[in-house]
């Protein structure tokens, strides 16, 4: 019989104990699975949600979102400022040399591991800059509790270290297990890291976010050699999709309504987060076709704007551009990634058993959760409801989290930056994703001057870069990280619109939708949906550039710990 101190004092054997642990096979691969769980992929976390706090969308709430609106408070605890992630990596890699595995396997799941404390890392200081650096696990009295912060740079060199370790250890993506880490999902989160940084230090410079003073040329040069080494690894852009009731050349917008049960046939995909509705592990993640999204989301009229014709033209000197009266009018002539990324009049939004449903309408009028500006995503929608549950909002469709598509981008980016970025260059990057998109190649020239571009500062080879980065990454949550390691200011403020409201006017909404009635409080003085009038105005939003690129840290650590010190402006 089991007595209670049998109970008591019996260890586990589905969890991992730091009691009797010997780190078998088994237990390091239970022990790395824990971490999995903290990738984004869920619809909170990704989807048309990741770029709330950025100039591609317009949530009709800001409150979620305190930094991009300015309204950020110190927290008393919490904040983000939270250390368990990091512990745990720690115990692993104290205690790995418990393990008489097999070499191999303790190599993969230590580039596991190690990938995962860069990670954590990499979210702490892009939300509070400076951090401790902890090596190992600490205990209560550990004097490295009482320690200040250490500057970003150093912190940024040392997770670049953590991932060359990592890069090291993990085996190729042909050797490993199907939605694990690999060794080239590890090379593009360096080259991600290192471009992040580096542009932080650049355009944060002589400002209280600066890093420590040294040649930020070291992580461009980083970041450019470990997105050219994915560069040849033999990935391919997809473009091999084709549905008889979906347009041709929409193999873009197809990587991001993939099953999972097919991703991995998808060379792009360097690695993604999969998804079953036999094990009903779903996520909310078709409200797309339902609603315009919890809490209320829409495209901006700043990213619209963005597209360029499909003469390879700006729409500010492109004989193409049709203006902007209409949803017809805006998406006509443009890059063909923006109707895969905004719905448009008759493009399907549900396909079952042989009935196709088509797109109309936005849903202006639908509460709780209305589209905000009229334009509504379509990238992410999957119209197939054979990859969905019963109630039509969920779906087990793939999450792609690193795309070959993204080595391409940093590499431009990271040549531009240092000075060499030639035709041959953009070549072998960007015009390879133009390629698939049908748009014309980028030349080293540029060959126009744009009245509208972001960043008149830079040269205009470094616009159009930029440029396309938005437009291809868009809502896959990098463009919030893009604004603040730019320091883009007048961007981040810059009001938030969406499309001209007169054109809504006497459409068969459901329930109606009165025009007149919402002018007065959503119309902007030269027609846009403003839907963040009432609390802005026709101004700026809220955000502070002297203390909002970075949280504050929490009273309770800074009452612990004085020494860790508080972010600028807090």
């Amino acid at each position: 019989m089991l007595s209670c101190e049998d109970e008591l004092t019996t260890i586990p054997k589905d969890t991992i104990t730091d009691q009797g642990i010997t780190f078998s096979a088994n237990e390091m691969e239970m022990y790395a699975n824990q971490f999995y769980t903290s990738l984004p992929g869920t619809m909170a976390a990704w989807a048309w949600e990741s770029d709330a706090a950025s100039d591609n969308d317009v949530p009709a709430s800001f409150t979620s979102y305190p930094l991009a609106f300015g309204t950020q408070t110190i927290p008393a605890s919490g904040g983000g400022w939270g250390w368990g992630n990091i512990r745990n990596v720690n115990f692993f890699l104290d205690n790995i040399s418990v393990s008489e595995a097999p070499q191999s396997a303790q190599d993969k799941y230590l580039g596991e591991i190690l990938f995962f404390k860069a990670f954590f890392y990499f979210d702490l200081m892009k939300r509070f800059g400076d951090l401790p650096w902890l090596s190992t696990t600490l205990d209560v009295d550990s004097p490295e509790l009482f320690e200040g912060r250490l500057s970003r740079s150093v912190v940024a060199d040392s997770i670049l270290s953590v991932l060359d370790r990592s890069i090291d250890k993990l085996p190729s993506k042909s050797q490993t297990q199907e939605g694990r880490i690999h060794r080239d999902v590890a090379l593009l989160f360096k080259a991600r890291v290192a471009l992040y940084e580096g542009t932080w230090e650049k355009y944060h410079a002589g400002t209280p976010f600066e890093g420590d003073g040294r040649d930020v040329n070291r992580f461009f040069t980083q970041a450019r050699d470990a997105a050219e080494e994915v560069m040849e690894g033999g990935y391919t852009l997809y473009n091999d999709f084709s549905h008889p009731e979906i347009p041709d050349g929409f193999s873009y917008w197809r990587l991001f309504s993939t099953p999972s049960s097919e991703i991995s046939s998808i060379s792009e995909v360097l690695l993604a987060r999969e998804y079953s509705a036999d094990l009903d592990l779903i996520y909310w993640g078709q409200q797309i076709r339902t609603s315009g999204g919890p809490n209320g989301h829409g495209i901006s009229k700043s990213l619209v704007d963005a597209y360029l014709c499909d003469d390879g033209l700006p729409i500010g000197i492109s004989p193409q551009y049709m203006g902007d009266e209409t949803l017809e009018e805006v998406t006509t002539n443009r890059d063909p990634r923006m109707k895969m990324t905004i719905s448009t009049p008759g493009m399907p939004i549900k396909i079952s058993n042989g009935i196709v449903d088509a797109y109309q309408l936005p849903f202006l009028t639908l509460n709780p959760w209305p589209n905000t500006t009229g334009y509504q995503i379509y990238k992410w929608l999957s119209p197939f409801i054979a990859t969905e549950d019963a109630s039509g909002n969920n779906t087990s469709n793939a999450v792609p989290l690193f795309r070959y598509a993204e080595a391409l981008l940093i590499a431009a980016e990271a040549h531009e930056e240092l000075g060499t970025c030639t035709q041959e260059v953009l070549d072998r990057t960007i015009n390879l994703l133009r390629d698939r998109a049908g748009v014309p190649h980028l030349d080293e020239t540029v060959g126009f001057a744009d009245p509208n571009w972001n960043f008149p500062g830079l040269t205009p080879l470094m616009n159009e870069i930029r440029r396309e980065r938005r437009v291809e990454l868009a809502f896959e949550g990098f463009r919030r990280d893009d604004l603040y390691r730019w320091a883009a200011t007048d961007l981040i403020r810059a009001p938030r619109l969406g499309s001209k409201l007169e054109q809504w006017r006497d459409r068969p909404f459901e329930p109606a939708y009165d025009v007149d009635e919402v002018s007065t409080r959503i119309e902007n003085v030269d027609g846009y949906i403003s839907p963040l009038l009432q609390t802005f105005g026709e101004g700026e939003v809220g955000f502070d550039p002297s203390k909002n690129y970075l949280a504050p840290l929490p009273v309770d650590q800074l009452t612990l710990n004085p020494n860790l010190g508080q972010n600028p402006g807090y």
